[in-house]
């Protein structure tokens, strides 16, 4: 990491160039920014160094899909793992500006809503930290999830303006945007090994933008590794707004598109919400989709190693697609035949279960499906018959045990089945969640073997929620056991040597006391 004086100068110039301002004039958002911005070139530093070593050593890579992330602010966060506490206070202190000032202008990003998304972004910090080669897929909500008031006593929410400053962590990738493909008449074609794939014709195209974010780790060595979060947007796209409905007077259909990434999870009481809910999860999918194809052939050049080389996490039932996306794609763009794209597929794949709630065990109208994705309901058809098929000639089950089992039944689509059945392993987050999976809510498919379930237990980074958090007692932890357990956190348990210590008791309660004074 750079001297204070380095930095002083680089957020000197900076200012001076992106705004004709002067340092001891700056005001609070634009020190913030400048701040960032000369950081920054430390954690590109690092990305770059990341990114070019998967490109050399051309490693298994893992692909994390998700409707949800929460990551925090990101600047204290990078702070953090590039040991750079003591060069920024020493900045901050000649400046003589506010710790609090500054960090007050970051918005925490509104990409998620609770648990799901606060497990995706642990995960992909837990990645960076072990320097695993793992990319997150997700979408760039212009508004998350919502802000809260309280008027006369009630609840009133409020547009959530996480982006109504410029986010100075983020890196608009254009030359990596993709184009997802919705409604269209279907036209009938066969690849050569005879299997009936779907051209479309007559379609509505939306153009997905990428904006990208490091998710760094706290590394002992020199410099932190890091992961890739790319975010997909229809926002920024004028090629996605809809002139001709719109000079027909239909204004909510000619920016439909553009609004696909406008707020996560659309009120679904409404057809047009119900609408863009699938719309969403398809973009992400979809965009997703491409981009992993893509990535794959520049490192290798071909499609002999995918297989090998690819794993996808689908996180809760949002991405399922993913699955009939995947074996269209294959078979109709790099003809594979229609059981080699399916093992495939299912070898790729792999899904996080997350609740046994209904509600959350995610259903789609068949029909909606049909016209929305009309290739992909072909597959996702195909699939449900030669599944329903290989469990009929089992012979344990009625027709209506299979007609349970199935992907879809009386005309909804299961998209819980549906990740079960293409993927080659399921797990919950907890052991008691685990269980009640195994034992109730997909005992019969689980008594098929036809796809693996187990645990694998949630969990949160020590490394927001002690380190950032709780200064003071990471200190007190460092100096009793020394700092080894920051990157190997199973290392805390010597600390249960301290916990009969009358001393150390008696330090613990005092730093309690401290924070909550503060």
């Amino acid at each position: 990491m750079m001297e204070a004086p380095q930095l002083i100068e680089r957020i000197r110039l900076y200012l001076l160039m992106q705004g004709g301002i002067r340092l001891e004039e700056a005001p609070a958002e634009a020190l913030y920014q400048a701040l960032c911005w000369s950081l920054k070139e430390e954690v590109m530093a690092c990305w770059a160094a990341c990114r070019r070593k998967i490109l050399l050593e051309k490693p298994r890579i893992a692909y994390f899909l998700s409707l949800e992330y929460l990551p925090g602010r990101f600047t204290r966060s990078h702070i953090e793992h590039l040991r750079a506490w003591d060069v920024v206070s020493e900045v901050l202190h000649k400046l003589e500006r506010s710790w609090d000032e500054i960090m007050h202008c970051e918005l925490d990003p509104g990409l998620g809503n609770g648990g799901l998304g606060r497990l995706a972004s642990c995960f992909l910090e837990s990645a960076a930290q072990g320097s695993y080669p793992v990319f997150g897929y997700g979408l760039r909500y212009q508004y998350g999830i919502f802000e809260q008031e309280i008027w006369g006593g009630k609840q009133v929410e409020r547009a959530d303006d996480w982006l109504l400053f410029d986010n100075p962590w983020e890196v608009r990738n254009d030359l990596y945007a993709t184009h997802v493909y919705f409604y269209g008449q279907i036209q009938q074609a066969q690849n050569r090994h005879g299997d009936e794939v779907h051209l479309l014709r007559d379609y509505q195209e939306v153009r997905a933008i990428p904006y990208d974010l490091p998710i760094l780790g706290r590394q002992q060595t020199e410099h932190p590794s890091a992961v890739t979060l790319r975010l997909w947007s229809t926002k920024e796209s004028p090629k996605n707004f809809l002139l001709d409905f719109y000079n027909a007077g239909f204004l909510d259909q000619a920016s439909e598109n553009t609004s696909l990434t406008d707020v996560l999870y659309p009120n679904d009481q409404t057809e047009l919400g119900r609408r863009m809910r699938l719309k969403q999860e398809f973009l992400l999918v979809s965009a997703s989709l491409q981009d992993i194809l893509q990535r794959h052939w520049r490192i290798h050049g071909n499609m002999d190693t995918f297989v090998d080389k690819v794993r996808i996490q689908i996180n809760d039932t949002h991405p399922a697609l993913i699955i009939p996306e995947m074996i269209r794609s294959l078979t109709k763009n790099f003809d594979m035949s229609w059981h080699q794209a399916v093992e495939v597929t299912k070898t790729c794949c792999s899904y996080t279960n997350h609740t046994v709630l209904k509600e959350g065990l995610e259903e789609w109208e068949e029909g909606r499906l049909q016209e929305i994705l009309p290739a992909q309901h072909f597959v996702i058809q195909r699939l449900n018959r030669e599944f329903c098929s290989a469990v009929h000639q089992l012979q344990r089950h009625s027709p209506e045990e299979v007609g349970s089992l199935a992907i879809v039944e009386w005309g909804r689509v299961r998209m819980a089945h549906l990740a079960f059945i293409g993927s080659h392993f399921v797990n919950g987050v907890a052991k008691l969640h685990t269980k009640i999976l195994q034992e109730q809510v997909f005992r019969k498919l689980a008594d098929l073997g036809w796809t693996g379930l187990g645990n694998i237990t949630n969990g949160v980074t020590h490394r927001r929620w002690l380190i950032e958090c709780n200064p003071k007692l990471t200190q007190w932890i460092s100096e009793e056991i020394g700092t080894a357990w920051i990157s190997d956190f199973a290392k805390i348990q010597e600390l249960a040597k301290k916990a009969t210590d009358p001393r150390a008791q008696e330090t613990v309660f005092k730093i309690k006391q401290e924070n909550k004074e503060a």
